[in-house]
């Protein structure tokens, strides 16, 4: 069995991705579900990778504890246990993000009067 610190690490954002943010920061607020499929996903996830957790409120430990304890409640009482934290970003094998796009080695894929037009998904 493969040591969890030999995976490649999947670097997965927070809001948008797991936590259903439909209504924007609200000042930091946790709120709403769980998105659909995110723990069945985990499961299969964790058996190639090294599952972490980095957003732009993991700064601040009381708010890795606050995410900790909204997915507990979104898991029946349960984070599963070898999902990590991070407080930097981490250098990760692949990174899922609802607000990143791909860069391909050609930046006239990224004109900024598109970028301006740029929705995630929930929105």
């Amino acid at each position: 069995m493969t040591r969890l610190n030999e995976l490649p690490i999947l670097c997965v954002d927070f809001d948008g991705v797991i936590h259903s943010y439909e209504k924007g920061w609200q000042g930091g607020r946790l709120y709403g579900h769980v998105t659909e499929g995110f723990f069945k996903w985990l499961d299969e996830a964790r058996q190639l990778f090294r599952v972490v957790i980095y957003s732009s409120r993991s700064a601040d430990p009381e708010m890795v504890e606050e995410m900790k304890h909204w997915l507990a409640r979104q898991n029946g009482g349960v984070v599963p246990g070898d999902i990590e934290f991070a407080d930097k970003k981490p250098p990760a094998f692949l990174t899922i993000d609802d607000r990143a796009l791909t860069f391909r080695g050609d930046w006239g894929e990224f004109s900024p009067d598109k970028l301006r037009d740029f929705k995630p998904w929930m929105l």
